[in-house]
């Protein structure tokens, strides 16, 4: 490979202060470090949506090592792979930095759309050479993961996820929502409910900021433009469609037929939707097309499928839900289709739950692990969400009542609400206002 390739992407190699002039930390400075980039010890792959922040995590991680922790700069390497295909030259790079098992700090980036780059990385692993390493790779797919996970290295495959709302209160909020929030953490839907109910004496601060989470969701740079301007702009939308484009077209899949099934998710939101009817609609061959299109959705971080439930059995033959990841990429891909709708906040927060329950009941899996699916009830009477023997209903309007949450055969009912707090024994029913909830998730 060429040596000039790699000291142009390690300037801290000549200059301390280099890292400190990489335009991803200098923004982190520049908005006073609210959002901490945070990564965990060991090896690990982190994969995730584009556009989200992971080189800003791996080139902070590396301004924390250097700048505030005095590690040496020659340990240290950053080699972008956005524009490489090959994966020997993934070897290579880990073969010219490594020559010894000398302590190092690894950052591969963008590494998941090199075909085999999980070849290079296990024999890497495999080797002497990396007993004292440290090795992070970045990648916003997890298409080409499904071919090897690498069993028995060394190595974590986590997901880098946009802030839940918990997260973006920990990073914006003020310092007594933060005590409370770090005194209130919870780690099943029982006590879920009784932080919640704690959290009424921060409530007007935390709907303020939820009024925004439902804008701009977890993605830092709509948060900072949204903080700056009053609202997204058309440019940081244009960022993300494109990045999304470009990895639909790496997946090799149309964009045109993409758009097309982005179309009838936004126009279909929080609905039953039939794959066949989006085919007919959109004007796609069949609807086996659109499955194969979701299923990459979900690999590239967009969306993901609910099924209903019958009994305690998900029908996955029958009509889904799709939601979109995160409510920025809702607004994103309204904008973009021409289907912004003033009506549509509703929608938006349901999608909202949905994301956060799953990644609550799947906190600390990694990508191999099974996760727990969410479903909801389908039928004469239906319910949003059902995860084991509880059932989630919302109702984002300012007077809810327990007549609101359908009469099912459910041990644990949670009706989530704008404002409204209150409790009914007899059908063990719950309300509460739904971004208290989420806040201590």
């Amino acid at each position: 490979m060429e040596i000039e390739l790699l000291t142009a992407q390690n300037p801290w190699w000549e200059d301390n202060d280099a890292i400190k002039k990489d335009d991803k930390v200098k923004k982190v400075l520049e908005t006073g470090e609210k959002i901490q980039f945070k990564l965990t010890e060991g090896n690990q792959v982190l994969i995730g949506p584009r556009q989200l922040g992971k080189t800003t995590a791996l080139k902070y991680d590396i301004y924390k090592k250097i700048i505030k922790r005095g590690i040496d700069p020659h340990s240290i390497m950053y080699y972008s792979f956005d524009t490489v295909r090959n994966f020997e030259v993934v070897s290579d790079v880990l073969n010219s930095f490594i020559t010894n098992s000398s302590k190092k700090f690894v950052y591969l980036d963008e590494v998941s759309f090199v075909e085999g780059w999980q070849r290079a990385v296990k024999q890497f692993l495999d080797s002497e050479k990396s007993s004292g390493v440290t090795l992070y790779v970045t990648g916003s797919s997890s298409i080409n993961l499904k071919k090897e996970l690498m069993p028995g290295r060394k190595i974590r495959f986590l997901e880098f996820l946009p802030l839940s709302f918990r997260d973006f209160l920990l990073s914006f909020g003020s310092i007594r929502l933060k005590q409370f929030l770090e005194n209130n953490k919870a780690d099943n839907f029982k006590n879920a409910m009784e932080y919640a109910k704690s959290a009424i004496t921060h409530s007007e601060e935390i709907k303020k900021w939820f009024e925004m989470y439902i804008r701009t969701g977890g993605y830092p740079d709509a948060i900072f433009d949204y903080i700056k301007n009053g609202k997204i702009s058309d440019d940081l939308y244009d960022v993300h469609w494109n990045a999304f484009v470009s990895d639909i077209s790496k997946d090799k899949k149309s964009a045109e037929i993409a758009t097309a099934i982005i179309y009838g998710i936004v126009e279909s939101y929080s609905s039953k939707i039939n794959l066949s009817n989006i085919a007919r609609m959109q004007g796609i061959k069949s609807h086996v097309t659109v499955r194969e299109y979701l299923e990459s959705f979900e690999d590239l971080f967009v969306s993901k499928g609910v099924f209903p439930v019958a009994g305690r059995r998900y029908v996955f033959r029958k009509e889904r839900k799709i939601y979109f990841n995160d409510p920025f990429l809702y607004g994103m891909f309204a904008k973009k289709t021409n289907q912004v709708d003033k009506n549509s906040e509703s929608k938006i927060v349901e999608g909202i739950l949905f994301n956060h329950l799953y990644r609550f009941v799947n906190a600390g899996k990694t990508i191999a692990e099974p996760k727990t699916s969410i479903g909801f009830y389908s039928g004469k009477k239906e319910v949003d969400f059902v995860v084991g023997s509880f059932g989630f209903e919302v109702k984002w309007q300012n007077e809810v009542n327990i007549v609101d949450f359908p009469k099912v055969d459910i041990k644990n009912r949670i009706l989530l609400s704008k404002k409204t707090l209150a409790y009914e024994e007899t059908t063990n029913t719950q309300i509460l206002p739904l971004p208290l909830f989420l806040s201590v998730l």
